[in-house]
């Protein structure tokens, strides 16, 4: 995303007209449109979020993604997806689940 939202909104939405049920392109674009200050629109994403895995956590995600080359770009899009409103488990309580 590196804060290019018009290109990263038009390959998510892309890749959701293929794969409508793509948690990953969902996420990405909730954070885009959060941080573009269209909180309705980040919303709306973070409800097919967690329509499509009710057990997601912000958190969750934060333990398995490593993409970023540059902390402040992690720091970047977990804000996104916090004012978009996805959950953050409260202190103490995160699992982490595997399956190969």
């Amino acid at each position: 995303m590196l804060k290019q939202y018009s290109a990263t909104l038009t390959l998510e939405r892309a890749c959701l007209s293929r794969s409508p049920n793509h948690r990953a392109a969902h996420c990405v674009l909730a954070a885009a449109y959060a941080q573009l200050g269209r909180i309705d629109e980040a919303r709306a994403e973070a409800r097919e979020v967690l329509r499509i895995e009710p057990t997601y956590t912000i958190s969750g995600t934060q333990k398995l993604v490593s993409v970023f080359k540059h902390q402040e770009h992690a720091d970047h899009y977990f804000s996104g997806l916090r004012k978009a409103r996805l959950p953050v488990p409260p202190a103490g309580t995160i699992t982490l689940t595997l399956s190969v």
